[in-house]
């Protein structure tokens, strides 16, 4: 009797530990720079801003990608590869300006109920 009640709780938790596994998605996100009005300063917008977001904590990250994931883990977010698109349009008055893009593909882990 002794003995099933202390391998009852143990069964307990160690069941419990093995309910979920960890999944990992991979995601891209276009965001907005800036506005110049020169090619070279959007350039330089998008390379200023995607280098800040290298640098960006994790907790930084969830915010700045709008990653709201159950189970999300949040020093899991990494930023996976990232590149420029400069966009030229031109403003109501008809002065051309450039937008930089700066599209980014990252990577997180959340757990999964099995």
């Amino acid at each position: 009797m002794n003995k099933s009640l202390i391998i009852l709780p143990l069964l307990l938790v160690s069941g419990a530990s093995f309910a979920f596994s960890w999944d990992s998605k991979q995601e891209n996100i276009n965001l907005t720079a800036g506005v110049s009005d020169s090619r070279e300063g959007a350039y330089q917008l998008g390379r200023d801003f995607a280098s800040n977001i290298q640098q960006s904590s994790p907790k930084k990250l969830k915010r700045t990608l709008g990653i709201y994931e159950y189970g999300l883990k949040t020093n899991s977010i990494q930023i996976d590869n990232s590149h420029i698109e400069v966009d030229e349009f031109a403003t109501a008055q008809g002065n051309v300006k450039y937008r930089a893009i700066v599209n980014l593909g990252y990577s997180y882990d959340i757990r999964e109920s099995n």
